[in-house]
């Protein structure tokens, strides 16, 4: 169980939740700014203009990623106070956007802690580096509940409908290919791939350029 690493591996373990809890609040957070921009305040008037991860996360996710290693958040988005399709998608991709960016920052710092000798910070920032990553991967399926879904959606009414009907259902049945398939390493393979590409590159630029 994830909870055991707490002896075994701390550094991982605190590190892992402190990343998992940092990055769904500011994915959380691209998802209300992004809506209140576009003239939904559904989610800033519910309180969601805040990284506070009890908001953004509540309780018994934050109890789950402390035993299981795995965490979610939600804001509350109205679609229509939202007319504009690819305002909607925009909103819905907002937040595996802000992981993307995060993945590719934490590679950066990664680079320039190992170019300066400090591993410890480079053990640190990889961490996040790959949670980021797993985040954008996981959240770009299209899968009814998650952002992918979401975008695609956006563009076609009919989806968004035969979610509303099937969404649990669906969802339920991924998660447990999550748990009983491959499906799952592959997710957190591709997160993986993910940061090591953007390593791989600011290394090659740090070479080419010094």
């Amino acid at each position: 169980m994830f909870i055991q690493q707490a002896l075994t591996d701390p550094f991982f373990y605190f590190g892992w939740i402190i990343f998992v809890v940092f990055s769904i609040c500011c994915h959380e957070y691209a998802h209300a700014y992004t809506a209140l921009r576009f003239g939904d305040d559904t989610a800033a008037r519910n309180g969601h203009l805040t990284l506070n991860p009890l908001v953004q996360m509540g309780i018994q996710s934050l109890i789950v990623l402390a035993l299981f290693g795995l965490a979610w958040g939600a804001v509350p988005v109205s679609s229509a106070m939202v007319r504009s399709a690819p305002k909607r998608a925009m909103i819905a991709l907002s937040g595996p956007l802000i992981n993307l960016i995060l993945c590719l920052l934490f590679s950066l710092l990664s680079v320039i802690a190992k170019a300066v000798g400090a591993p410890g910070a480079v053990h640190f920032l990889l961490i996040g580096g790959a949670v980021n990553g797993m985040l954008f991967i996981f959240n770009i399926l299209p899968v009814p509940v998650l952002d992918g879904f979401a975008v695609v959606s956006a563009f076609h009414p009919g989806l968004e409908r035969f979610a509303q009907k099937h969404a649990t259902v669906i969802f339920l049945i991924f998660i447990l290919l999550l748990w009983n398939s491959p499906l799952g390493s592959i997710i957190f393979a591709a997160g993986y791939a993910l940061e090591d590409a953007f390593v791989d590159f600011f290394h090659s630029l740090v070479a080419l350029l010094f």
